[in-house]
């Protein structure tokens, strides 16, 4: 019998390293950053974006948090490829950064783990002694700015602020998703719909739903995730368990999602 058991367990550690080799480079990329994808935020993200744009920001010169011992400072690469620190360590967590005028970024940032704000990090300017903010720290939480938007939590509702940092949604949403192709996502009383930057609602009402990317967005209704189109219109079948947002394939440029039928992910091609 004990035989049996170390022949039983043999087989399973022989199955276990098989379904491992099965696996693509891409596959085994796209699992070891899913994980770190979906906490780079306050909210939950069906989407590689906040890993796999982190080296691409690098490169762009788009200011990124640098972990100095228990806390962040905000760092550029100059135009020789080196590392300039652009503020001082005195942040518990930050976010990448957002270019409002040449050179000047708005990064969200806090200083306790608790209220967000947007420092101001100058790439012309570094100043590692000084901390210049361009709103209040008043945020539960702040997402990263895209096109010229970002949602905010304040006392547990969501929100859309402008670079000004003036409301042009005002925080009545359970979530909201970054903006992308002049609409985003937004969660109220249970259900997903796009709304813009004046708050009027477009697409929905869905399950769940990610910001658009290249054109199309994946959202979930009756239970299974599929893909819209920016017009609205259903892409690609709902039959998925899971999916995530479009992303683009540099060598083939095609364009591919990753998405899971019961224990299965596999990269499909959008077409």
């Amino acid at each position: 019998m004990k035989n049996w058991k170390i022949r039983l367990l043999s087989v399973f550690a022989a199955a276990s390293v098989a379904l491992c080799a099965c696996q693509s480079k891409e596959e085994k990329e796209f699992l070891a950053n899913k994980e770190a994808a979906e906490s780079k935020s306050g909210i939950v993200y069906h989407t590689t974006y906040f890993v796999t744009n982190a080296e691409s920001d690098k490169e762009s010169g788009i200011p990124y948090p640098v972990k100095d011992g228990d806390k962040y400072y905000i760092a550029a690469l100059n135009a020789d490829g080196d590392e300039v620190q652009l503020t001082p360590a005195y942040f518990a967590e930050a976010r990448t950064g957002y270019e409002v005028e040449e050179g000047v970024f708005l990064v969200p940032a806090t200083e306790d783990g608790k209220k967000w704000g947007y420092v101001i990090a100058d790439v012309n300017h570094p100043d590692t002694e000084n901390v210049f903010w361009n709103t209040e720290r008043i945020y539960d939480n702040a997402e990263i700015y895209t096109e010229n938007l970002a949602a905010v939590s304040l006392d547990g509702k969501y929100g859309v602020i402008n670079v000004s940092g003036e409301f042009v949604v005002q925080p009545e949403y359970d979530a909201i998703k970054y903006c992308c192709f002049s609409v985003m996502p937004a969660l109220k009383d249970g259900e997903w719909y796009f709304i813009d930057y004046t708050g009027e609602r477009f697409f929905g009402p869905f399950e769940e739903a990610e910001s658009f990317a290249y054109g199309y967005a994946a959202v979930k209704k009756n239970g299974k995730w599929g893909y819209i189109n920016k017009s609205g219109q259903d892409a690609i079948d709902f039959k998925y368990d899971e999916a995530y947002s479009v992303e683009d394939d540099v060598e083939s440029g095609k364009l591919y999602a990753w998405t899971r039928t019961g224990d299965k992910w596999s990269r499909i091609e959008i077409k």
